[in-house]
């Protein structure tokens, strides 16, 4: 039953996902266009705003983009707090409440988002007046509800926890702060300690300290006069006050001796996330920022880059390896990524050390050279053809004090780079004697071969220094122990067979989707099995049935009965209470560890049913209940693992449900929540019947 939900979810994700362009291909090499870097007008009310418009009347529409320039802020014992008042500027004014601003911005078609340092507004050009008056009302007069706010702090905090069964999240997590410290406002995260700690008040003191007009910019772009635009902007924004925001300094982060070697365990991972890179000094308008972005390009950008065919194409390592940049005013990184096999995570890193210091060592071919100038030359003409970029580029002018011919000159100085500069660049950014290495991996299996390139330390998922995993099995615990125990604190088993049908109803909210889904499994002795999930609007997202003979499968793009070894499948996961015959029901038990699961220690249990497929299951050494399931499935881009957590455990007629569930797949965060349970109703065979 628990591997069918995790598998519902999949295919409902996948009916509702939409295709997405693939933009990490390396456009071919091809002739510089003829660019039009387009006009722009700026104006500053006396309060200190800057207004940047720029006037497109293609089609009738308007954006604005509001953004607060500041310093980075250290959060400390608080960390989360800036990201909650950011989005708390959504949440109502004090002239609208929450719902009717929501009102207000849906009967116009527009959109209005808010973060910590940014208003983004849209819509058609016909409200123009009142875009912007919302736009003030939001920025000049939020109201900081309580209720809001506790939301958001839950939000906050689910997905801290969901992020810990996320590879790819973790690596980023634990790199950052072992790249800038965790003292640093680049290399500190939210935890869940951290977010509960948050008051309201914080939220105020953030939105008074730095709100103020005289380091803030608006950039407006659409079907709108220029002088119409600031005439709007002072009407609304005109008597905002300006003030003195705070000024922050940090110190530039230490870099370490040689290569540092940092893993985070993931005892269930078929793959090693790889996370490598090093701190730089480039702040925007460097003359050396159009050298880095050729480098770059080369090195590890798109399907061309050297990463990719090292990497990819020639290794067959991993299904894709980049490298990225960043520049900034106070402290930019170099880094590179990957998620590679378990068994070849140290063949990985050997290969991108090898281009890191290639890169620095040696020319690069002619055909790199013009093809990687013709390919941003390409990207740069397009991004040109959005009316946003102007208004971007003009920002990053006045914010940066760039010149104002900058991205004018931009594609000459590209062009004028030669195979020297590349070297040159690289040796002066790309540090592999000051590298940091993280990985997330399975340390059983690859924390040995790190060893060759430094002293391997160890962080949990938060980048907190802790020691090398080792947690063995209790002497004489076996896998059926487990079980027996997990029955026992479920209820017994002679509880759980009083449980002739069960109906379970839950709401699952899903990131992304219009409204939460509503989900209904029902099941009855020996083995009827039903589950539907729908969505307002929507229908039936999934539903997935067996009658006890007949399986059946249907959804948003179709229907099929099922036959063969997926009928045989299905048969076998809808008995109720597997756990009570799973040698006779040909399973195979292995406990093959002991782990850490939010702190709690946990006994891993691997189960292989009679089809060869294997789930994880993770039992509490504590509750003996089950807190955690991972299943790996296989994707076009490559093998992922699933996972569900398991919480909020409460009593139904002598049985223990867990109420709160946490399903984390393919990137997909899905949280659950019961909404009731009914037990012996005396469900009919029909019911779950065609």
């Amino acid at each position: 039953m628990k591997k069918i939900l995790t598998f519902i979810f999949a295919l409902a994700l996948t009916n509702m996902a939409l295709a997405q362009l693939d933009r990490s291909v390396q456009p071919e090499a091809g002739p510089a266009p003829e660019l039009d870097f387009g006009k722009y007008k700026l104006y500053e009310l006396k309060n200190g705003l800057k207004i940047i418009v720029v006037e497109d009347h293609k089609l009738p529409r308007l954006t604005m983009n509001m953004v607060v320039d500041r310093d980075p802020i250290f959060e400390g014992k608080k960390a989360g707090y800036v990201q909650i008042a950011g989005d708390m500027l959504r949440q109502g004014t004090t002239n609208r409440p929450k719902a009717q601003l929501d009102e207000e911005i849906d009967f116009m078609g527009a959109s209005v988002f808010t973060s910590s340092s940014n208003v983004y507004a849209s819509g058609l050009s016909k409200y123009k007046d009142k875009l912007v008056e919302i736009m003030a009302d939001i920025v000049l007069n939020p109201a900081f509800p309580q209720e809001e706010f506790e939301k958001l702090k839950k939000q906050t905090i689910s997905g801290i926890e969901s992020a810990k069964d996320d590879p790819q999240q973790v690596g980023s997590i634990v790199f950052n702060s072992r790249l800038y410290g965790k003292d640093h406002p680049y290399g500190e995260s939210p935890t869940v300690a951290t977010v509960e700690s948050i008051e309201l008040e914080d939220c105020r003191t953030y939105y008074n300290n730095y709100w103020v007009p005289n380091s803030t910019y608006l950039a407006i772009v659409g079907d709108i006069k220029a002088k119409d635009a600031k005439k709007l902007v002072e009407k609304y924004f005109g008597k905002w006050a300006s003030g003195n925001r705070p000024a922050n300094v940090f110190e530039a982060p230490a870099k370490p001796e040689g290569l540092a070697v940092s893993l985070t365990n993931k005892e269930s991972a078929v793959q090693s996330v790889l996370n490598m890179g090093n701190t730089i000094q480039l702040k925007p308008g460097d003359p050396d920022e159009v050298k880095m972005k050729l480098t770059n390009q080369i090195l590890g950008v798109g399907s061309l880059g050297r990463l990719f065919l090292n990497i990819r194409e020639d290794k067959g390592y991993t299904y894709g390896a980049y490298s990225s940049y960043d520049d900034d005013r106070l402290i930019g990184e170099f880094a590179a990524n990957a998620s590679v096999r378990n068994e070849v995570t140290d063949s990985a890193v050997v290969e991108f050390m090898n281009e890191f210091n290639r890169i620095r060592t040696e020319p690069v071919s002619d055909q790199e050279l013009e093809g990687s100038k013709n390919a941003i030359i390409g990207s740069f003409g397009r991004a040109l053809e959005r009316p946003q970029t102007i208004a971007n580029f003009a920002l990053n002018i006045q914010r940066f004090n760039l010149d104002d011919d900058y991205y004018e000159t931009y594609l000459t100085r590209l062009q004028e780079l030669t195979k020297e500069d590349v070297m040159a660049t690289a040796k002066k950014y790309i540090q592999p004697d000051n590298m940091h290495l993280v990985v997330v991996g399975k340390a059983s299996e690859v924390a040995d071969k790190l060893e060759k390139f430094g002293k391997v330390q160890y962080f949990d998922e938060q980048g907190n220094p802790t020691t090398k995993p080792s947690m063995p099995i209790p002497d004489g615990m076996t896998a059926q122990m487990v079980i027996d125990n997990y029955i026992k604190a479920k209820g017994g088993a002679e509880n759980m067979k009083k449980v002739k049908d069960i109906q379970i109803s839950r709401t699952a909210v899903v990131p992304g989707a219009p409204a939460p889904l509503k989900q209904v499994d029902m099941q009855k002795r020996p083995n009827l099995f039903k589950s539907t999930m729908t969505m307002p609007g929507m229908g039936t997202v999934q539903e997935m049935r067996f009658d006890g003979t007949n399986g059946h499968m249907g959804g948003m793009q179709g229907s099929k009965d099922l036959e063969g070894e997926e009928l045989e499948s299905l048969k076998l996961d809808a008995i109720m209470d597997q756990e009570l015959q799973y040698s006779e029901l040909g399973y195979q038990m292995n406990l093959v560890s002991m782990a850490m699961v939010d702190g709690e220690k946990a006994y891993v249990l691997e189960l292989t049913d009679p089809f060869g497929e294997t789930v994880t299951h993770y039992y509490s050494a504590e509750t003996n209940l089950l807190i955690k399931q991972e299943e790996k499935q296989e994707t076009p881009q490559g093998p992922i693992v699933s996972s569900t957590l398991y919480k909020d455990y409460r009593d139904v007629e002598g049985v223990k449900y867990p109420y709160t569930m946490l399903i984390t797949t393919g990137g997909q965060k899905i949280d659950l929540t019961v909404d009731d349970i009914k037990v012996n109703q005396g469900l009919k065979d029909e019911a779950f019947k065609k």
